[in-house]
């Protein structure tokens, strides 16, 4: 069945050129944890909490850089945008209805059963329902719909990778633990983003405010700070920050009365930090430094998130978010064989967002209804210092990887599917034979190569660029424009739509050029001979007109 969503408000599409519904936060030293000193007065009021709260120690200062941070948790309506365009599994909580026919379904069978365990004289084992697991296999069959009242509630029961998954499509990331302490304390070690102070109804909604679920995104603007809501309370919300011990962590011992209270925190770098506590937790709980390790499977209805995304700087391009998880999470590294690295701090974007009219009125908070970007990173640096030398080294060592490049469209010359690729060049030269009944030279373990003339398109006397998939399979070859040296310098990233030609400048009895936008990438890659040298990869990718277009910025 199809899943129900009402949205008759989510009409409205507007490009934007940068990340909509974020607000800066600005950088600088922030002091992270807590003092061992506030973890002692903790634990002896309250043992339970001793190797939760040791986690926390030692408080040392860090510098951050500035961020981008989504205002709210992620609403029910923002994540129910990248359901309806991915297919993706809508939270349960979505699906009450369908939950509640497939229990009373697994009720009626389980009496069944019992009367035929009855009537055979055969002993009977009661089973209980199970809601996540009934979901998880019943959700593409199963209608789902959201409350008009929620439409402005945290979505909650989303895993970590629904978390990524949503931040991914939405051309946004996960925030960090430190930007998360950052954005609540700035310059300050407060326990709360509004100080030092506290009132069980007035700053946020924890377990003091009395009502077991999720509240409305911003219903207590008194606790927000610099335009962000619910950084206490509410729910909890992913990091992408490993449950990994602060520097100088040692296990804490504290004397109570005659004996010794030893706290030691259950690190596991497996599991990820949430932060912020939720509706379930006392004024302990909220505080900004309570780091909650959560297993990345968990969905629960008082766990939710919200996206950040890198600011723009001299130091990090404006592809740096999305060239990183690439680079973690689609790339296969081995295919620059140990060679060169790639280098996601100078990755450069061309990026669109579309948004849409939401529901939450609430200032910096907008509604994302899709996301697409052009993407170039290069390598860190080229092992030449001219061009021949560059060409020379391709002889020895085989093709030299200059990056990768994620486009959304098909590409007409050369012609491949959209997705990412591995981008390298060859100097023109002749293949080395192979004599007739010789095994080609390779590692024992290494994998099986394409040879360079069962590439299409490759011309062995002719400089070329092939392209790669992800995985490293070779697709196609096409020509390359001469490479040239120039003072070291950012790559860059430019569309060039078709401008027809001038009939008088054609030849006589040329055919018309065909109109073909051109996707122009180079690759300045500094020379590791020279700090002040580069050199320049020229790669003119060819597509459709108005495939990609200006709204792409």
């Amino acid at each position: 069945m199809l899943g129900i969503f009402l949205a008759s408000s989510l009409l409205t599409l507007a490009p934007q050129a940068s990340p909509p519904g974020l607000v800066l936060v600005k950088g600088g030293k922030t002091k992270i944890g807590t003092t061992v000193e506030d973890v002692e007065k903790m634990v002896l009021a309250k043992e339970e909490l001793r190797n939760a709260v040791a986690s926390e120690t030692p408080q040392h200062t860090l510098a951050v850089e500035d961020f981008l941070l989504m205002p709210t948790e992620v609403t029910n309506e923002q994540y129910a945008e990248f359901v309806k365009a991915t297919k993706a599994k809508p939270p349960r909580s979505w699906g009450i209805k369908a939950l509640q026919a497939g229990q009373a379904a697994f009720l009626e069978e389980q009496g069944k059963l019992k009367q035929e365990a009855k009537a055979a004289g055969k002993p009977f084992e009661n089973k209980t329902f199970d809601a996540e697991k009934w979901w998880n296999e019943n959700w593409k069959d199963a209608a789902w719909e959201i409350p008009t009242s929620e439409f402005g509630h945290p979505v909650v029961f989303v895993n970590y990778a629904d978390a990524q998954a949503y931040a991914r499509w939405a051309g946004l990331r996960l925030m960090t633990e430190l930007e998360f302490q950052r954005a609540g304390r700035g310059d300050s070690a407060s326990p709360y983003p509004w100080g030092d102070t506290w009132d069980d109804k007035k700053y946020c909604h924890s377990l003091h405010i009395g009502k077991d679920v999720p509240a409305a995104v911003g219903s207590y603007p008194d606790g927000a700070v610099n335009g962000l809501y619910d950084l206490a309370g509410n729910v909890w919300e992913w990091t992408s920050s490993p449950f990994n011990a602060f520097p100088g962590y040692k296990a804490l011992k504290f004397k109570a009365q005659k004996r010794v209270i030893e706290c030691l925190a259950p690190f596991d770098p497996d599991q990820r930090v949430t932060l912020s506590g939720s509706f379930q937790m006392d004024k302990l709980g909220v505080r900004l430094t309570t780091r909650r390790p959560t297993d990345r499977d968990q969905a629960t209805n008082a766990l939710g998130f919200r996206c950040a995304a890198s600011a723009t700087s001299e130091a990090k391009q404006s592809g740096y978010d999305m060239a990183r998880f690439a680079i973690e999470r689609t790339l296969k590294l081995s295919v620059l064989d140990g060679k060169s690295e790639l280098l996601p701090e100078r990755a450069i974007a061309l990026r669109r967002w579309n948004t849409g009219e939401g529901k939450v009125k609430l200032a910096g908070y907008a509604l994302i209804t899709g996301y697409e970007q052009v993407l170039a990173c290069p390598v860190e640096s080229v092992k030449a210092l001219t061009p021949s030398d560059v060409a020379a080294a391709t002889q020895k060592d085989g093709p030299l990887v200059l990056g990768f490049v994620d486009v959304p469209r098909p590409l007409k010359l050369p012609e491949v599917d959209a997705g990412t690729y591995f981008v390298a060049w060859r100097g023109a030269g002749k293949l080395e034979e192979v004599k007739p009944g010789a095994a080609p030279k390779k590692e024992e373990s290494e994998e099986p190569t394409t040879p360079l003339d069962q590439i299409p398109g490759f011309v062995a006397e002719a400089d070329c660029y092939i392209l790669y998939s992800a995985d490293g399979t070779p697709q196609v070859a096409f020509p390359a424009p001469p490479v040239t040296s120039d003072k070291a310098g950012p790559s860059s990233l430019k569309l060039e739509p078709f401008v027809a030609p001038d009939p008088k400048t054609l030849p006589k009895d040329a055919p018309p050029p065909t109109p073909l936008d051109t996707l122009r990438v180079k690759f300045s890659l500094q020379s590791a001979s020279s700090k002040a040298k580069a050199i320049v990869f020229d790669v003119p990718f060819k597509l459709a007109p108005g495939a990609i277009d200006a709204s792409f910025q």
